[in-house]
């Protein structure tokens, strides 16, 4: 089904999401500063549409990650339930199930992060950040026959303080296949400044056993960043590598943050805009008052948007659903745009790119802490047949990419990738050829989703950082006979 902005679904919040806001304002997420409903929603730029992909069967959804074979792995707050998306449709049974402690559906506390192993394809590895009675711990699990197995806690006894609130719970992988994590200060007024405590920071450590990195700022210890709230949202940059928050503040401000090594973020002395700057702490990229909540955010990297969306973080917020469109300098150091994308009723919760080259975003109509909707931003400019290829958590040498294909339902697809793109188009029996054939890919089959997936392998070879690897594939048609040429893809290997 698809659904624009100006789709049929009420434009109030539901009464639920009201009576929620003093629960959420007096605990949880960041405090309801304006109105608790929304009177109308704002249409999408031109040339935009949202696709509703899922709404209803999943329950409590707080985070998600791409596996190398296009499949979406999505967390379930409440029931501790790995859910799947793959061929157009979620999955009936889990992938997997852990333990958790919710405390209900207005609690942070549950089933909070997760991130798929850069080398999934030769590991099968994937990690998840989880509540359980009086901690959170960061678990790995590994696949086997298709579902999740060997679950195994990698943090020690009592490492990360939880209660019903504050947990936080983001992971995602960086360039050089380090994992970050976000943690909550567990209404801790001393753990985020104090070195010795795992709470409200951003943790940094190596996979697969959760060592600390030999580079990290404060030696042997797994703390990447101090002095955290309640923060949301981690991704990375795609050309400088940095990694960008989403904080929450308390009555105040919240805050977008780039992460810088060591740097200390003021809380709870400083929130927001600082009055006095302090040069030993770090102040935000931009701050928003009154607060939002804001929650999950990607960057966009990919070729099916106009180009004043290439490289834009686009983050979303907890109190009003509005998923807002940030333009950074080139150095990611400083603001240039901020404009609000798109406002639908409901709550958001996380945002990420697709290996099809659109962004994926988790909604819910009706608030909860948890979304119970996928769905998918898609523009009219994108070609049919199209071609994307990304890195898989980010990491490519040493780990792998994604070729997403976008044809018809039942159409076979093969791709080729190569070092290099000609600079002019190559005319042949079945359209332009943009790029070179070094390789030829294995036949995909498009499904009901009109997609297709296929993950490779990369050797861990450092000779190639940074090149441009390209990619593009032809479309045949079984009902008309017809073969039709993608678009160029490119991505460059970190």
């Amino acid at each position: 089904m698809v659904r624009s902005a100006s789709g049929s679904r009420s434009l109030a919040l539901p009464r639920s999401r009201r009576r929620a806001a003093f629960a959420i304002a007096l605990f949880g997420l960041a405090a309801l500063a304006g109105p608790t409903c929304v009177l109308g929603a704002q249409a999408l730029p031109a040339g935009f549409t949202y696709e509703t992909l899922v709404d209803g069967p999943l329950a409590s959804a707080t985070a998600m990650a791409f596996a190398p074979d296009g499949r979406l792995f999505l967390t379930e707050r409440e029931t501790g339930n790995i859910r799947v998306f793959e061929n157009g449709q979620l999955r009936a049974a889990p992938w997997a199930t852990v333990a958790v402690t919710n405390h209900g559906s207005w609690s942070e506390a549950g089933l909070l992060g997760i991130a798929v192993d850069p080398d999934f394809l030769n590991n099968h590895y994937l990690y998840v950040f989880h509540t359980i009675n009086n901690e959170n711990v960061i678990a790995r699990l590994q696949e086997v026959a298709g579902q999740g197995a060997n679950y195994t806690v990698l943090t020690p006894p009592g490492a990360i303080s939880a209660i019903p609130y504050h947990n936080s719970g983001p992971l995602v992988f960086g360039w050089d296949g380090t994992l970050y994590a976000q943690t909550g200060d567990s209404f801790s007024t001393t753990a985020p400044q104090d070195l010795q405590s795992w709470n409200g920071k951003v943790l940094r450590f190596e996979v697969p056993n959760l060592t600390v990195p030999a580079n990290n700022p404060f030696p042997g210890n797994p703390v990447y960043s101090l002095g955290h709230r309640n923060g949301f949202g981690l991704s990375i940059h795609p050309v400088t590598g940095e990694l960008f928050q989403t904080e929450n503040g308390g009555a105040l401000m919240d805050e977008v943050n780039r992460i810088v090594p060591g740097g200390n973020y003021g809380w709870p002395q400083v929130e927001g805009q600082e009055i006095t700057p302090d040069p030993s702490l770090v102040d935000p990229l931009a701050w928003y008052q009154p607060t939002t909540a804001l929650t999950g955010g990607a960057f966009y990297d990919g070729q099916n948007y106009p180009a004043q969306y290439q490289y834009n973080w686009f983050f979303t917020d907890y109190n009003f659903n509005h998923l807002r469109a940030m333009t950074l300098d080139s150095t990611g150091q400083n603001v240039l745009g901020d404009t609000l994308f798109h406002d639908q009723p409901g709550a958001g919760y996380g945002v990420a790119m697709g290996p099809d080259g659109n962004l994926w975003y988790l909604t819910n109509d009706g608030g909860g802490y948890g979304a119970d909707e996928i769905g998918r931003y898609v523009h009219s400019n994108e070609p049919m047949p199209s071609v994307h290829m990304m890195s898989t958590s980010q990491r490519a040498i040493g780990g792998s990419v994604t070729i997403g294909v976008h044809a018809h339902n039942g159409d076979l697809a093969i791709a080729w990738l190569s070092w290099s793109r000609f600079s002019s188009p190559v005319p042949t029996p079945i359209g332009n050829q943009w790029v070179p054939i070094d390789a030829v890919l294995p036949p995909l089959l498009v499904t009901a989703d009109d997609r297709a997936y296929l993950g490779i392998s990369v050797p861990n070879n450092p000779s190639v950082s940074n090149q441009a690897m390209f990619v593009q594939a032809a479309a045949f048609t079984p009902a008309t006979g017809l073969v039709a040429p993608t678009n160029p893809g490119k991505t460059i290997l970190h």
